[in-house]
């Protein structure tokens, strides 16, 4: 199998025959222009040759005679030159009464039925074989001194055939030679063309995984070139942050499931030991039993999201009643926040409905609601809001919690997230909920904001449109 040609050669054969088709091309019409001229002039010179020496003809006693000045230089070169190929017969008698000797030389002389054929076709123009070469004729009848006379004059071809010939001949190695140097020149060109490509590929081929940071050179041209470099760039910057996603993730994990896992064997090892009596087999099982709980949620809420980030999960489009679904939420989510000695109000506008699914919509809510009651302090408030701005649902949520500090609220969408220690360990959760929230309001195509004071508690504010 041969091996593939490079981009370099593809140009520079692409570029080549390019060349080639197009002088190629440009020589055959020049070719034609010129022998369409050249043919077009030599036909004019015999009409003027002719015309000319109609003016000088004169017949005495029925023969040919030219008459002009002698001393006149002009008209002895036109006398010359129009006379080296000529003829004159006698239309009635059809016999030659004059020609020139290069006509004589020429072998060429018109029968009886020709002369009858050239009188009743004239003007007519001729192109004629002879010993001396191609000769272009023009026959004309001329009536003068009582009798009718055919005139005949002529001009070799030679010199348009040599004209078009030696052309030919400085085609034949024009075109290679054109082609030849284009083919260089394509090479040359190419190779300094593809340089930039070459330098893309081997900077890109120093990037590992454990390199994502650096990134592609680019020249400052603004050209295609520069435009792939800065593209492969945000492609390289979108892949190190899904990597820093993917090691933040596997490091969450590991974390969360290996404390759950300690706990479950510490109390397996400790109950083996000490356990003496069926009420406390009863208590550790009872609180392994929570373990599995928790590890079966955030195990679900893995593959929830990951399905959702994958496009496993179709959104659906039916009207969605959020004003009540909030406040069903908040009446079912009241006696947890009694619970907990947080007071529970909501105020929602009546039946602000908009398009998606359902299912999804009430996880925005359940879960944002939720997490207020959870980050409030005993004696503190969560408030629920559902309104319209006309072209948007909006859902806000207000506590008095324990707040988010500045930095870690552009972080707080990312799975496993905790701002704090203290914040998680007062949180039952895996830290996946908010990533399920943000990835539900994206695929509706809405926005979710967070305003957020140490201390002072958090409010969420989501926008859906109502219309798909």
């Amino acid at each position: 199998m041969r091996p593939p040609l490079t981009l370099r050669t593809k140009l520079t054969l692409f570029y080549s025959i390019t060349v080639s088709v197009l002088l190629t091309g440009f020589a055959f019409v020049y070719f034609r222009v010129l022998s369409v001229g050249l043919d077009r002039d030599l036909t004019q010179e015999v009409i003027d040759r002719t015309s000319g020496l109609r003016g000088y003809l004169r017949f005495e006693e029925g023969q040919p005679v030219f008459e002009y000045d002698p001393n006149d230089p002009d008209e002895i070169s036109f006398i010359n030159t129009a006379t080296r190929y000529y003829q004159i017969y006698d239309i009635r008698s059809t016999t030659l009464l004059a020609e020139s000797d290069e006509f004589r030389a020429s072998g060429i002389q018109y029968s009886a039925p020709d002369i009858e054929h050239y009188t009743q076709n004239q003007p007519s123009f001729i192109d004629v074989q002879s010993d001396q070469g191609k000769l272009r004729l023009r026959n004309e009848v001329m009536p003068a001194g009582g009798g009718i006379y055919l005139l005949v004059v002529g001009a070799s071809m030679q010199p348009m055939e040599e004209a078009l010939r030696s052309f030919l001949e400085a085609l034949a190695w024009l075109i290679p030679s054109g082609v030849l140097l284009a083919a260089i020149a394509s090479w040359f060109m190419a190779g300094k063309a593809l340089e930039p490509v070459a330098a893309l590929g081997k900077a890109a081929g120093e990037i590992a995984v454990s390199s994502l940071d650096r990134r592609l050179p680019v020249r400052g041209t603004n050209d295609e070139l520069d435009k792939l470099a800065m593209q492969f760039n945000d492609t390289l910057a979108r892949l190190q942050n899904a990597v820093g996603e993917m090691k933040q993730f596997t490091a969450s994990i590991s974390h969360e499931l290996r404390t759950p896992l300690a706990v479950l064997r510490g109390e397996a090892e400790i109950a083996l030991m000490q356990a003496d009596s069926s009420e406390q087999l009863r208590r550790v099982l009872a609180s392994q039993l929570e373990e599995f709980e928790r590890l079966t949620r955030m195990i679900n809420q893995l593959l929830t999201l990951a399905r959702a980030e994958s496009g496993d999960v179709a959104i659906a489009r039916e009207p969605v009643n959020i004003s009540s679904m909030a406040q069903s939420i908040a009446e079912q989510l009241e006696p947890v926040a009694a619970s907990k000695d947080v007071r529970l109000s909501w105020n929602c506008d009546g039946n602000v409905t908009l398009q998606g699914d359902a299912s999804w919509i009430e996880r925005v809510v359940l879960n944002l609601i939720d997490n207020a009651i959870k980050f409030t302090r005993p004696g503190g408030h969560v408030g629920i809001n559902v309104s319209t701005n006309g072209a948007d649902a909006i859902f806000e949520v207000a506590d008095e919690g324990i707040g988010i500090p500045p930095e870690a609220v552009p972080h707080i969408f990312e799975r496993f997230y905790r701002a704090d220690p203290s914040r998680a360990n007062r949180a039952d959760g895996a830290g996946l909920g908010l990533s399920l929230v943000k990835w539900a309001v994206d695929q509706h195509h809405g926005t979710i904001h967070v305003e957020s004071v140490p201390e002072n508690g958090t409010r969420f504010v989501v926008k859906i449109p109502l219309s798909a």
